[in-house]
Protein backbone atom coordinates (compact mmCIF):
# COMPACT_ATOMS: atom_id res chain seq x y z
CA UNK A 1 0.00 0.00 0.00
CA UNK A 2 2.54 2.64 0.90
CA UNK A 3 4.75 1.73 -1.97
CA UNK A 4 1.41 2.27 -4.18
CA UNK A 5 0.94 5.40 -2.46
CA UNK A 6 4.73 6.92 -3.10
CA UNK A 7 4.19 6.79 -6.63
CA UNK A 8 1.59 9.73 -6.67
CA UNK A 9 4.78 12.43 -5.68
CA UNK A 10 7.70 13.12 -7.67
CA UNK A 11 11.93 11.90 -6.82
CA UNK A 12 12.03 15.30 -4.44
CA UNK A 13 8.97 15.15 -2.75
CA UNK A 14 9.52 10.90 -1.98
CA UNK A 15 13.20 12.00 -0.78
CA UNK A 16 11.16 14.74 1.56
CA UNK A 17 8.82 12.25 2.90
CA UNK A 18 11.74 10.00 3.52
CA UNK A 19 13.86 12.64 5.10
CA UNK A 20 11.20 12.99 8.11
CA UNK A 21 10.69 9.51 8.66
CA UNK A 22 12.07 8.32 11.90
CA UNK A 23 13.36 4.15 12.02
CA UNK A 24 11.71 2.31 15.00
CA UNK A 25 12.86 -1.13 15.75
CA UNK A 26 10.00 -3.20 17.95
CA UNK A 27 11.03 -6.38 19.16
CA UNK A 28 8.40 -9.79 19.60
CA UNK A 29 5.20 -8.58 21.86
CA UNK A 30 6.10 -5.03 22.12
CA UNK A 31 3.66 -2.45 21.92
CA UNK A 32 4.04 0.28 19.42
CA UNK A 33 0.99 1.94 20.75
CA UNK A 34 -2.05 1.33 23.08
CA UNK A 35 -5.35 2.22 22.56
CA UNK A 36 -7.09 5.19 24.11
CA UNK A 37 -3.58 7.42 24.33
CA UNK A 38 -3.06 10.40 22.06
CA UNK A 39 -2.00 10.04 18.61
CA UNK A 40 0.57 11.81 17.14
CA UNK A 41 1.98 9.98 14.03
CA UNK A 42 1.70 7.06 11.94
CA UNK A 43 3.90 4.13 10.95
CA UNK A 44 5.05 2.26 7.82
CA UNK A 45 6.11 -1.19 8.33
CA UNK A 46 9.33 -1.91 6.75
CA UNK A 47 10.08 -5.74 8.36
CA UNK A 48 7.71 -7.43 10.34
CA UNK A 49 4.34 -7.93 11.77
CA UNK A 50 1.83 -5.71 13.85
CA UNK A 51 -1.16 -7.11 14.91
CA UNK A 52 -3.87 -4.42 15.83
CA UNK A 53 -6.52 -5.12 18.86
CA UNK A 54 -9.83 -3.72 20.21
CA UNK A 55 -11.35 -3.62 23.76
CA UNK A 56 -15.03 -4.13 22.86
CA UNK A 57 -17.46 -2.72 25.74
CA UNK A 58 -17.69 -5.88 27.54
CA UNK A 59 -14.03 -5.92 28.47
CA UNK A 60 -12.60 -7.89 25.39
CA UNK A 61 -9.65 -7.98 23.42
CA UNK A 62 -10.44 -9.04 19.74
CA UNK A 63 -8.09 -8.44 16.99
CA UNK A 64 -9.24 -6.65 14.16
CA UNK A 65 -6.07 -6.89 11.46
CA UNK A 66 -2.67 -8.24 10.52
CA UNK A 67 -0.08 -5.93 8.98
CA UNK A 68 2.91 -6.86 7.26
CA UNK A 69 5.63 -4.87 5.43
CA UNK A 70 4.39 -2.23 2.91
CA UNK A 71 1.50 -1.62 5.34
CA UNK A 72 0.38 1.56 7.17
CA UNK A 73 -0.81 1.58 11.08
CA UNK A 74 -2.41 4.56 13.06
CA UNK A 75 -2.94 6.96 10.37
CA UNK A 76 -5.82 8.74 12.28
CA UNK A 77 -3.18 10.54 13.72
CA UNK A 78 -2.48 12.93 10.79
CA UNK A 79 -6.20 13.74 10.78
CA UNK A 80 -6.46 15.40 14.20
CA UNK A 81 -5.54 15.10 17.62
CA UNK A 82 -8.32 12.05 18.37
CA UNK A 83 -7.02 9.24 20.82
CA UNK A 84 -5.42 5.96 19.47
CA UNK A 85 -8.51 3.84 18.15
CA UNK A 86 -6.72 0.56 19.06
CA UNK A 87 -3.76 -1.30 20.35
CA UNK A 88 -0.87 -2.01 17.64
CA UNK A 89 1.93 -5.12 18.83
CA UNK A 90 4.12 -6.85 17.12
CA UNK A 91 3.61 -10.82 16.50
CA UNK A 92 7.38 -10.90 14.97
CA UNK A 93 10.25 -8.50 15.26
CA UNK A 94 9.37 -5.59 13.66
CA UNK A 95 11.02 -2.21 12.11
CA UNK A 96 8.85 0.56 11.23
CA UNK A 97 9.30 4.13 10.47
CA UNK A 98 6.70 6.84 11.38
CA UNK A 99 6.19 10.23 9.84
CA UNK A 100 4.88 12.68 12.71
CA UNK A 101 1.51 14.80 11.88
CA UNK A 102 3.38 18.32 12.36
CA UNK A 103 6.02 16.96 9.80
CA UNK A 104 3.52 15.65 7.59
CA UNK A 105 1.23 19.03 8.06
CA UNK A 106 4.62 20.79 7.17
CA UNK A 107 5.16 18.98 3.71
CA UNK A 108 1.50 19.47 2.80
CA UNK A 109 1.42 23.24 3.59
CA UNK A 110 4.47 23.33 1.23
CA UNK A 111 3.66 20.64 -1.53
CA UNK A 112 -0.45 20.23 -2.30
CA UNK A 113 0.93 16.47 -3.33
CA UNK A 114 0.69 14.77 -0.05
CA UNK A 115 -2.54 15.80 0.34
CA UNK A 116 -2.91 12.54 -2.45
CA UNK A 117 -1.02 10.49 0.01
CA UNK A 118 -3.59 11.14 3.00
CA UNK A 119 -6.17 10.87 0.82
CA UNK A 120 -4.84 7.88 -0.72
CA UNK A 121 -4.08 6.16 2.89
CA UNK A 122 -8.58 6.60 3.66
CA UNK A 123 -9.10 5.37 0.01
CA UNK A 124 -7.82 2.32 0.59
CA UNK A 125 -9.42 1.70 4.22
CA UNK A 126 -12.72 2.31 3.14
CA UNK A 127 -12.25 -0.06 0.13
CA UNK A 128 -10.98 -2.81 2.93
CA UNK A 129 -14.15 -2.13 4.94
CA UNK A 130 -16.23 -2.70 2.39
CA UNK A 131 -14.56 -6.19 1.49
CA UNK A 132 -15.07 -6.93 5.11
CA UNK A 133 -18.58 -6.03 5.30
CA UNK A 134 -20.05 -7.88 2.03
CA UNK A 135 -17.16 -10.97 2.72
CA UNK A 136 -19.33 -11.09 6.38
CA UNK A 137 -22.79 -10.95 4.75
CA UNK A 138 -21.93 -13.62 1.69
CA UNK A 139 -19.38 -15.79 3.02
CA UNK A 140 -19.86 -18.68 5.23
CA UNK A 141 -17.55 -19.04 8.39
CA UNK A 142 -15.40 -21.65 7.18
CA UNK A 143 -14.84 -19.99 3.99
CA UNK A 144 -13.62 -17.10 5.97
CA UNK A 145 -11.52 -18.87 8.28
CA UNK A 146 -10.05 -20.58 5.14
CA UNK A 147 -9.56 -17.14 3.69
CA UNK A 148 -8.12 -15.88 6.78
CA UNK A 149 -5.36 -18.89 7.00
CA UNK A 150 -4.72 -18.25 3.32
CA UNK A 151 -4.12 -14.64 3.85
CA UNK A 152 -2.01 -15.70 6.82
CA UNK A 153 0.32 -18.20 5.21
CA UNK A 154 1.60 -15.90 2.44
CA UNK A 155 2.24 -13.33 5.13
CA UNK A 156 3.99 -15.62 7.44
CA UNK A 157 5.00 -18.49 5.54
CA UNK A 158 3.98 -21.91 6.88
CA UNK A 159 4.02 -20.93 10.60
CA UNK A 160 1.64 -18.41 12.03
CA UNK A 161 2.06 -17.35 15.23
CA UNK A 162 -1.20 -16.64 16.17
CA UNK A 163 -3.52 -18.35 18.11
CA UNK A 164 -7.43 -19.43 17.49
CA UNK A 165 -8.58 -16.58 19.18
CA UNK A 166 -7.00 -13.99 17.04
CA UNK A 167 -7.65 -15.80 13.84
CA UNK A 168 -11.87 -16.42 14.89
CA UNK A 169 -12.11 -12.30 15.37
CA UNK A 170 -10.18 -11.99 12.19
CA UNK A 171 -12.75 -13.95 10.16
CA UNK A 172 -15.40 -12.40 11.92
CA UNK A 173 -16.29 -15.67 13.77
CA UNK A 174 -16.85 -17.50 17.37
CA UNK A 175 -13.39 -19.50 18.48
CA UNK A 176 -15.39 -22.88 18.46
CA UNK A 177 -16.69 -22.32 15.36
CA UNK A 178 -13.00 -22.01 14.25
CA UNK A 179 -11.88 -24.44 16.18
CA UNK A 180 -14.49 -26.85 14.36
CA UNK A 181 -12.88 -25.67 10.75
CA UNK A 182 -9.26 -26.06 12.07
CA UNK A 183 -9.77 -29.47 13.68
CA UNK A 184 -11.20 -30.51 10.43
CA UNK A 185 -8.47 -29.05 8.29
CA UNK A 186 -5.76 -30.93 10.70
CA UNK A 187 -7.69 -34.05 10.24
CA UNK A 188 -7.03 -34.16 6.63
CA UNK A 189 -3.28 -33.44 6.48
CA UNK A 190 -3.48 -30.05 6.14
CA UNK A 191 -2.45 -28.43 9.21
CA UNK A 192 -0.81 -28.76 12.25
CA UNK A 193 -2.28 -27.00 15.49
CA UNK A 194 0.48 -25.92 18.28
CA UNK A 195 0.23 -24.30 21.39
CA UNK A 196 -0.36 -20.77 20.24
CA UNK A 197 0.55 -21.29 16.78
CA UNK A 198 -0.79 -22.79 13.28
CA UNK A 199 1.88 -24.87 10.61
CA UNK A 200 0.48 -25.17 7.57
CA UNK A 201 1.05 -28.52 5.46
CA UNK A 202 -0.44 -28.22 2.57
CA UNK A 203 -1.65 -24.73 1.56
CA UNK A 204 -3.38 -25.32 -1.56
CA UNK A 205 -5.96 -27.15 0.71
CA UNK A 206 -7.21 -23.76 1.64
CA UNK A 207 -8.29 -22.74 -1.55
Amino acid sequence: MWSDLLRRLDVEARQRLDDVMIERTIKNNDVLFWEGEAGDAMYVIDRGHILVERVTEQGDTVAVAVLGPDSIVGEQALLGNEVRGATARAVTPTTVRSLGRPAFDDLRRSNGAFDAVLVGILDGRIKELNDLVLEARHRPAEDRVKRRLAEMTAMFGPEIPLTQSILAALAGTTRPTTNGVLQSLQDQGILELRRGRIVVRQPQGLV
